[in-house]
């Protein structure tokens, strides 16, 4: 019978070690002493073979399982994942306790756990730019060498991809260790030692004035019309630009009921996120469907190149090509927009536009807070969508420098 979370600490020790099984081999360790851990039981080279995977309950039931798989994936391979005694040289060791093999386990491992595919696509190419420690026996790996390849990143004002990496490379190290192929994490001595910029905030236009021309000036773009109705859209749903772009019209837009549903595998908070759509959303929709199928994609925001969604850039790049400046405005920064010009407006309560940008209340309001306000938050897009209708519709009075400033600060 299948272990539970219940069972686990249910068990009590006794005088000589209890050993309770899962499945494949899995097996949960309970000593004499209290100690607990988790074993594997497996066939290599025609031998019955075993390997400890970690301590419980520092290992859950569930990470027990993932590290089993993975071994079990090792062995189909024709590679032993258990350590191996009286090793002789370093270059005796399998290639399975190389850095690289590890990696590869540990990519495996974070795919199956529906990480969101913008997290799956950075974690491979994070294990890219630290490919250098790919040969090396990850027993061996020191953290000197690890924080060599960091001070070069540093050394070319990549401060964040740096961070990163020397996160990545822990993981890396914490998932060898639960499969028993080294003792240590040298990666976890390097943090706080790559350099750290003054934190920027991205580029907003939050006073009503500016982002009223900012608006005036999306809705005047003609140069390239879906890309148009991309930021349009954007700004009315206050939705992150990442989410937007790799928007599929099967399973996420019901257009009759006025509900976009943002899958969690796709949201930053990694769970599924329901965007009331206004009239002005829905209408832009309906054109945007149109060519869609004119296309013959599933994509919302589709790439000029087939098949494909708009590029990570698009957004801002469209801004750019209007004259508004990095420093200025970013798609991004939409959502700051519509955060602070509705709470400036005193007519709704702080939890909802929160909920409307997918936040996470980590207080105790938000711990008993279980409804996601859905009423009254389409209250509020309709709301937020007349007030962009408002500011487009009004023009300045006169042109003037200050009529629709593009760049600078001059916003």
């Amino acid at each position: 019978m299948a272990l539970t979370e219940a069972r686990l600490r249910a068990a009590r020790p006794a005088d000589k070690l209890v050993k309770l099984s899962d499945a494949h081999g899995l097996q949960f360790w309970l000593y004499p002493s209290g100690a607990r851990s988790w074993r594997l039981a497996y066939m290599f080279g025609g031998k019955q073979r075993s390997m400890t995977l970690g301590p419980y309950p520092e290992m859950s039931l569930r990470a027990a399982r993932i590290a089993a798989e993975d071994a079990r994936r090792a062995v189909r391979g024709g590679i032993d994942p258990g350590p191996r005694k009286n090793a002789p040289a370093v270059s005796a060791r399998p290639a399975a306790t190389t850095f690289g093999e590890i990696r590869e386990m540990w990519l495996a491992k974070e795919a199956r756990m529906e990480r969101c595919a913008s997290t799956v696509t950075r974690n491979a190419r994070l294990a890219q730019i630290a490919g250098e420690l790919d040969a090396r026996p990850i027993a061996e790996i020191r953290a000197s060498e690890i924080f060599t390849l960091l001070q070069r990143l540093e050394a070319d004002g990549k401060f964040e991809t740096g961070k990163r990496v020397r996160a990545m490379i822990s993981h890396v190290f914490r998932f060898a260790i639960a499969l028993d192929h080294t003792a240590a994490d040298p990666a976890s001595h390097l943090k706080g030692m790559i350099a750290t910029p003054p934190a920027r905030a991205r580029a907003a236009v939050t006073d009503r004035k500016g982002f009223a021309a900012l608006m005036r000036a999306i809705s005047a773009y003609e140069a390239r019309s879906c890309a148009r109705d991309a930021l349009m859209l954007l700004a009315l749903t206050a939705a992150r630009p990442g989410e937007l772009r790799l928007a599929e019209w099967s399973g996420e837009f019901d257009l009759e009921e006025g509900v976009w549903t943002i899958p969690a595998a796709r949201a930053k908070m990694r769970r599924a996120h329901r965007v009331p759509l206004s009239k002005q959303a829905l209408a832009i929709l309906g054109r945007m469907q149109e060519q869609s199928r004119a296309l013959e994609t599933r994509f919302v925001c589709p790439s000029p190149r087939p098949g494909r969604p708009l590029s990570e850039n698009a957004f801002n790049c469209a801004l750019r090509s209007m004259g508004v400046e990095a420093d200025v405005a970013t798609a991004h920064g939409f959502r700051s927009s519509f955060s602070t010009i509705a709470n400036d407006s005193g007519l709704w309560r702080p939890e909802t536009i929160e909920m409307a940008l997918a936040h996470v209340d980590s207080s105790v309001r938000g711990i008993y807070q279980r409804g996601d306000l859905f009423s009254e938050r389409t209250r509020l897009m309709q709301w937020w969508a007349d007030e962009i209708d408002a500011m487009i519709s009004v023009r300045p009075a006169a042109r003037s420098p200050d009529a629709m400033p593009m760049h600078g600060s001059a916003w």
